[in-house]
């Protein structure tokens, strides 16, 4: 691909970027009115003001810089993701999977239970699907920046901000724009092979986080050539337990990842979990 070429395509990707980061505003702006309409209304009634307390947005903090990969695990689970404000989609993930767990609960007769804030402890089906998101977007990122050895602090949501960040001398401040272009071409032409599957920029990024700080990720990783290990980088086992244990109403997404993350290994000939 010659210059020229090169700078048509990197125009053609801008452009869909912007019109991409364009409907997000556009989403947010409609979410931000109903959240308010919602709190006027539930406003006339005093029973349900510890419940509007309770919905209020919690920011994310931001992620500071470190050395390890461990880390940069343990702080995506500990992270607060803007669930209401983020989507591109008027979807309040948190709210669905209350709602669908307290549906579930109802349909048994057993006693509905609150909805803890914190990942759960416990390893099970729930974790997988935090480290299905959690390995989807370090795949991502490792492809996009193969020659960065830390990716503490990079998330797919802020690529193109690292993109100029990676390619800044640090002393100079000159920009070594043909490293940036290769990096951006990496990562438009990745973006075309997933948005094929469905998956939208809009969006899965955003899910995938809020699933991380959801449900949490692997505590361990199984022991190399356990029956557990061969289960994890199976996609049919993966696929069973999103459709027997994600609620409803996130399955559709979650088996999007999951197809996304497969898609990737088939790319690059490695296993889905990468340890």
């Amino acid at each position: 691909m010659d210059l020229e070429q090169a700078r048509v395509t990197l125009q053609s990707q801008n452009e869909r970027l912007k019109q991409e980061n364009d409907q997000l505003k556009s989403f947010l702006s409609v979410m931000k009115e109903n959240i308010d309409l919602r709190a006027r209304m539930q406003s006339f009634n005093n029973d349900t003001m510890e419940d509007i307390a309770a919905s209020q947005l919690k920011t994310t903090t931001e992620w500071q810089n470190t050395l390890t990969e461990r880390q940069f695990r343990n702080e995506m689970q500990q992270t607060k993701v803007k669930q209401e404000q983020r989507t591109s989609s008027p979807v309040d993930f948190k709210t669905l999977i209350q709602s669908s767990m307290n549906t579930d609960t109802d349909v048994k007769g057993a006693p509905q239970s609150s909805q803890d804030e914190s990942p759960p402890d416990a390893e099970g089906p729930d974790r997988l699907f935090g480290e299905i998101s959690f390995q989807l977007d370090r795949r991502i990122l490792s492809f996009v920046f193969q020659g960065q050895k830390r990716l503490y602090g990079f998330t797919v949501l802020n690529i193109a901000d690292k993109v100029t960040e990676v390619c800044t001398h640090p002393l100079t401040g000159k920009v070594d724009e043909g490293y940036r272009l290769y990096l951006t071409q990496r990562f438009a032409g990745l973006m075309d092979r997933l948005t094929q599957l469905g998956y939208k920029m809009t969006l899965h990024p955003i899910f995938t986080e809020f699933i991380v700080n959801s449900y949490g990720i692997l505590k361990e990783r199984p022991e190399k050539n356990s029956a557990q290990e061969q289960d994890y980088n199976n996609p049919d086992f993966l696929k069973k337990q999103i459709l027997t244990s994600a609620p409803r109403q996130l399955q559709k997404d979650l088996l999007l990842v999951l197809n996304c993350l497969c898609s990737m290994a088939e790319m690059d000939g490695k296993p889905l979990f990468l340890w």
